[in-house]
């Protein structure tokens, strides 16, 4: 993927602020300590440079109505990280949108992606399971520290 003003990368994962605090390839270690590896490129940058890697990539920009710590999308399997300041919301937020990626590549868990597109965010299953997902994975971090 060509993107313009990275400041770090390490495989498919790419920095593209320059505040960002962290070494790429140690949040990466550390995420990969606490799931198997998956090939999902992953973005840490803020939400106008995450509408620009959309509409560079030809799909639609999203609309951010309020501050989000992350997002998937699902279409071109790419997450984008917009908050980083804790190292361990930032791992959370980080295995959050892993789980949605796990989800969607599962045919049965695939469907709710479309079905619960009319629920409140919070009610909806794959979030509320992605949400204990990197709850527990957090947990299982911070207890090997």
């Amino acid at each position: 993927m060509q993107l313009p003003g990275v400041q770090q990368q390490d495989g498919s994962w790419y920095v593209l602020d320059e505040e960002f605090p962290w070494d790429v390839r140690d949040v990466k270690r550390d995420i990969f300590s606490l799931v198997p590896y998956r090939d999902t490129t992953v973005l840490f940058c803020d939400t106008c440079e995450a509408n620009r890697v959309l509409s560079g990539l030809g799909e639609e920009e999203e609309e951010f109505l309020f501050p989000l710590a992350g997002l998937y999308h699902k279409e071109r399997r790419l997450i984008f990280v917009f908050m980083w300041e804790e190292y361990e919301q930032m791992l959370e937020t980080v295995l959050h949108e892993l789980r949605h990626d796990m989800q969607y590549e599962q045919q049965e868990k695939k469907a709710f992606f479309h079905q619960e597109k009319d629920r409140h965010y919070e009610e909806r299953w794959i979030e509320q399971d992605a949400r204990m997902f990197a709850r527990l994975k957090i947990q299982e971090f911070l207890d090997r520290a």
